[in-house]
């Protein structure tokens, strides 16, 4: 591994801050055009200086996979990434379509919903009621699939996204800030004592005291990352699903979870068979990125590192900084 002779120094910092500075700088601008070419489009097609508010699920998602082309274009995204993302699509052959995954936003209740769907449970049994861990191992993936390239160019396709800083802020309360351990794997044990030891110089209680700030400084870190860096759940979104080289049919938000997801259920045929979208389990960790507990730990830095690791998403995804 290549270790840059800044790496953990106080050099390191001073060059690293400027840095974020003048990525997040070129962020705003990016973002500013972006949204003016929009706002160019939307007067020639309305005619006048008026904008309709988008309220319809397929109205915003047509509307945002729009910006999303954009955005590629103007930041000369790669167009090649669509195996990667393979890897993190479910697929039913019967309806013809994929659904990529992104932890953190609703994918165990979609996932619920596919194991209904593709007939991986029995009729009489209670989806809601399995183990998250049982959900997420009885899936398979397009990637393993002989056909998945065909599948991918001629099915439907969608996803969700999310808010980056209210998603990673989730995937630290459910995965270091509580006792829960997952039974196949400890993230306390793989990550918390990881992280306690970089920044601490020893470890305590088996990795079960790591602070938000030390969280978001270790999956903030400039470059490609170590695998614990890398995990799926605070990896940005779009190393996961690759919108940028996969049309999307559509993609929803988070943020309109219930009307979207609804839709969706519609779109796919599944009202008969599944009764409602699936509430979350009683361990979802509801985030909001103005939290005082959490947001009041980090520093200028550790803010600016954040959003220069997640600038990609941000941009694609139109969200905004605050």
């Amino acid at each position: 591994m290549r270790v840059s002779a800044f790496s953990g120094s106080k050099w390191g910092q001073l060059f690293f801050v400027p840095l974020a500075g003048l990525l997040f700088s070129v962020a705003v601008f990016t973002f500013w055009r972006i949204n003016q070419w929009e706002w160019e489009e939307r007067k020639m097609s309305a005619g006048d200086y008026t904008i309709a508010r988008v309220e319809d699920p397929k109205t915003r998602s047509d509307t945002l996979e729009r910006h999303i082309r954009k955005t590629c274009e103007t930041l000369r995204f790669p167009e090649d990434g669509a195996r990667k993302a393979m890897a993190h699509m479910h697929y039913d052959d019967d309806r013809k379509v994929i659904y990529c995954f992104i932890p953190k936003v609703a994918s165990t209740s979609w996932k619920r919903v596919w194991l209904r769907m593709t007939n991986r449970i029995k009729p009489n049994q209670n989806a809601t009621t399995m183990s998250r861990y049982a959900v997420h191992v009885n899936l398979p993936v397009l990637a393993a699939d002989r056909n998945a390239e065909e599948k991918l160019r001629t099915y439907r396709k969608f996803m969700v996204v999310r808010h980056p800083f209210e998603r990673v802020l989730s995937a630290y309360r459910d995965k270091l800030e509580g006792e829960y351990e997952n039974p196949g794997y400890s993230f306390h044990k793989q990550v918390g004592k990881r992280i306690q030891m970089k920044y601490r110089g020893a470890t305590y209680r088996e990795g079960h005291n790591v602070t938000f700030a030390e969280f978001i400084r270790f999956i903030s870190e400039a470059g490609r990352g170590t695998e614990e860096q890398r995990n799926e759940h605070w990896l940005p979104m779009h190393e996961l699903c690759q919108p940028c080289a996969v049309r999307y049919d559509f993609i929803s938000k988070y943020e309109n979870l219930k009307e979207d997801a609804d839709y969706l259920l519609q779109w796919l045929g599944l009202t008969d068979l599944v009764d409602g979208f699936p509430a979350a389990d009683n361990r979802t960790f509801h985030a909001s990125r103005l939290d005082p507990k959490y947001l009041g730990q980090l520093s200028h830095s550790n803010i600016m590192a954040f959003h220069a690791k997640h600038l990609a998403d941000f941009l694609l995804f139109n969200y905004t900084f605050t």
